[in-house]
């Protein structure tokens, strides 16, 4: 007996001449373990050799894989060279069978089917080795024989080796074919094998066989030497009953495999490698683009191209691996598929989505201009689109999705240009440009001064944005009198108005030159002799006015205070405003009338006294800062501010702040220091008196020794307690002396 261990193509085999194989039971689960149980009758016969080769030979089966494979049986009967032949052509080969993939095939059979594998195939010279190898040249390392299958003749011979023939050409299954063995790609015979309906695999098998994907074996080496190849013997039957000397592999259809003569006809299973491409977009526009594509396996007969737009589909034939898409829709996405046709079966297509490119919007306008947006409008383009989107040049990016937009946050009277775009997922088309000044700000705090019998004083705050200059106009009687422009100037001098005549006054901001912004206006009078002697007595809760007038016996006063104003009506020459705020900067106008005329204004501004800060307090502390914190005086206006002022005696240090917050923080101080803190609340130059505290900032310790060498002449005076505790005493006074309390610090004696 004999027993070869062979490795081809990274994958083991055992085969065994002259006799039998022994009984094996084979049990699959979902993930390809097998039971393995030998018949004890048939592996006591065995020496270990046997037994270690035949439970490798089953073993290492697992070991091998190949590129996912499709599974076409073909109905129609064929001899075997006939089927192979097929397969050839329209498909890859006869189907190779492993473990993975023999129990899903075996599902659904209901009859016998050629598979691929004969009894000599490669080596028809030296025939002592058969069934080595599958049509498509992987090494037989799984068999399913029918209990019975295969036949031998009887023989004397304890061992034969085979020789594998070497072969130097390319051994691709589908185009080698062994000397002396029939041509198996001769195709007289199949005039109309390849107009044979196809039926597509995935239709004939169920959920199961697609879900698990079966794999093949390698393949043989394109090149192989002449090898010894000693085959364990079969137990053969003493007779040669039923013997076929060149016989084909048929699959019953429960999986058991049995000899048959090769001209037998018979259906077949064919099998391909799943085939899997890229379809590639290039040069896309908003009415073609360029397909590229992979090539399929084998003879490929045509290429079919579907593309489908919505629900509409449009098929192109073309034997060529490029094509062009013209006529498309703008703005449209397109999904495309590349069927490759063999033998009129279509392989498994290659996809592609991609959209078109978008058109350029129509018609671009500035419909309205504000002061902070400007109101776009547009016309849609040709095609379809996702969405729109305006991009600024400050950096905005806005979606819409209709066909106009205010756009927002801009700042008056600057020019900006904004672009359009039509968006189809995430591509831009060409953009459209249209530039336009937004309007200038309002002019801010626009005042009448200065009153007189035939002119006024016209002044206010530049507006908040860009600008390049003002317009002004006065107007009475229905007539404009005096109009005004200039370049950045912010008071204008209204004179020769009539005397007690109403006067409306505006200013308004340009840009660009032209265009103008919102019109701040006032209507005011020319008016009898201003008031004199405006004198504000300041508390911390109220303002005293008073004032002198020829002749006038009514007064207006308006008390102002940031952007509030209070407006009174007196007939004496003095005011009394209570209730306000504390430290708050006033501003009083008083103006005579007479009759529905006023002066002009005469105006005085003061603080209201500053009330004191309450409950200074120390927030936190460490080594290089302190925060102080207080409560504000009641009623106090939100623009006051304090006045902080921090000391340090001991360092010389002294510093001084002004903050509008009631909490504040110092920093880069120096440890274990006292330092004093003052807040006062502030009112124009005027301060309140102070709320104080004091605190150290947390002591960095360090130790210094001190040694004093005591001489004396009185003997053993140094020595003597009374006088060291002395010194001693002498020497903390000293340090009180220096440091104080100004900073941390303690004397020790040892």
């Amino acid at each position: 007996m004999c027993c070869c261990l062979i490795f081809w193509n990274g994958c083991y085999f055992v085969s065994h001449t002259e006799r039998s194989f022994p009984s094996v039971e084979r049990s699959w689960s979902q993930d390809a373990s097998i039971d393995w149980s030998l018949q004890e009758s048939d592996m006591g016969k065995r020496s270990l050799q046997d037994k270690v080769l035949i439970l490798l030979s089953w073993a290492l089966v697992l070991l091998c894989s190949a590129a996912e494979q499709d599974y076409f049986p073909r109905s129609k009967t064929s001899t075997w060279d006939e089927a192979r032949t097929h397969c050839q052509v329209c498909f890859k080969e006869l189907v190779t069978l492993t473990p993975q993939n023999i129990q899903h095939l075996s599902q659904n059979l209901t009859s016998d089917y050629w598979i691929g594998l004969r009894k000599y195939f490669y080596c028809t010279g030296n025939r002592s080795m058969s069934w080595s190898r599958w049509a498509n040249g992987d090494p037989l390392i799984f068999q399913n024989w029918y209990p019975g299958s295969p036949r031998f003749k009887s023989s004397t011979k304890p061992c034969s080796c085979s020789c594998s023939c070497t072969n130097t050409s390319n051994t691709t299954p589908g185009n080698f074919t062994p000397s002396g063995v029939t041509n198996m790609t001769d195709m007289s015979n199949f005039t109309n094998i390849t107009n044979q309906t196809v039926t597509d695999f995935n239709r004939l098998w169920n959920a199961t066989t697609r879900n698990t994907p079966p794999t093949a074996t390698p393949r043989m080496p394109e090149k192989a030497e002449c090898v010894q190849s000693p085959m364990v013997s079969l137990l053969v039957s003493e007779t040669d009953v039923n013997y076929i000397e060149d016989s084909c592999v048929a699959m019953l259809s429960f999986g058991a495999w049995v000899e048959k003569n090769c001209s037998e006809l018979l259906p077949y299973i064919c099998y391909d490698d799943r085939f899997l491409g890229q379809v590639n977009v290039t040069n896309k526009t908003s009415e073609s683009a360029f397909l590229t594509w992979q090539p399929g396996p084998g003879n490929i007969s045509y290429y079919r191209i579907e593309v489908k737009v919505d629900k509409n589909l449009t098929e192109f034939m073309t034997s060529n691996l490029t094509h062009d898409l013209v006529n498309l829709t703008a703005g449209t996405g397109y999904t495309v598929q590349v069927f490759p046709v063999k033998c009129e079966r279509e392989l498994n297509p290659q996809k592609v989505t991609f959209y078109t490119k978008p058109n350029k919007v129509e018609n671009l306008t500035v419909i309205n201009v504000a002061e902070t947006s400007v109101f776009l409008r547009w016309d849609k383009p040709v095609g379809n689109l996702d969405f729109y989107l305006i991009k600024v040049q400050d950096g905005q990016k806005i979606r819409s999705d209709t066909k106009n937009k205010e756009v927002g946050s801009l700042i008056s009277g600057n020019l900006y240009t904004f672009t359009v775009h039509s968006v189809v997922n995430d591509t831009l088309s060409e953009g459209y440009n249209t530039s336009t000044y937004t309007k200038p700000g309002k002019v801010l705090e626009l005042m009448v001064s200065n009153n007189s019998p035939k002119s006024l004083l016209l002044s206010w705050k530049r507006p908040e944005g860009q600008f390049t200059g003002f317009f002004g106009k006065a107007t009475y009687d229905d007539n404009v009198e005096t109009v005004y422009t200039e370049w950045n100037v912010t008071k204008w001098n209204v004179t020769g108005l009539p005397i007690g005549t109403k006067i409306t006054v505006s200013v308004t901001a340009l840009t660009n030159g032209t265009l103008k912004g919102e019109e701040e206006t006032i209507v005011t009078y020319t008016a009898p002799e201003p008031v004199s002697d405006l004198n504000l007595v300041a508390t911390d809760s109220s303002l005293n006015a008073t004032w002198t007038s020829s002749g006038s016996n009514s007064f207006t006063l308006e008390l102002y205070l940031d952007d509030q104003k209070g407006t009174y009506n007196s007939t004496l020459p003095t005011w009394l405003f209570e209730g306000l705020k504390t430290a708050a900067n006033y501003t009083v106008k008083v103006y005579a009338v007479s009759g529905n005329l006023k002066s002009s204004p005469v105006e005085r501004s003061c603080f209201t006294k500053p009330l004191q800060p309450t409950n200074a307090k120390i927030k936190s502390c460490d080594k290089n800062q302190i925060t102080i914190e207080w409560d504000p005086p009641k009623n106090i206006a939100p623009t006051a501010m304090y006045f902080l002022n921090i000391n340090s005696s001991f360092w010389s240090y002294n510093m001084s702040l002004t903050t509008c917050n009631t909490i504040y923080k110092f920093d880069g101080l120096k440890s274990g220091t006292r330092y004093d803190f003052e807040v006062r609340t502030m009112a124009g130059n005027e301060k309140s008196d102070p709320a104080v505290v004091s605190s150290y900032t947390v002591a960095e310790k360090r130790e210094i020794s001190l040694s004093m060498l005591c001489s004396s002449a009185v003997p053993l005076l140094c020595d003597n307690a009374t006088t060291r505790e002395r010194v001693f005493q002498q020497l903390r006074a000293h340090f009180n002396r220096l440091l104080k309390d100004s900073v941390f610090w303690t004397l020790e004696k040892h």
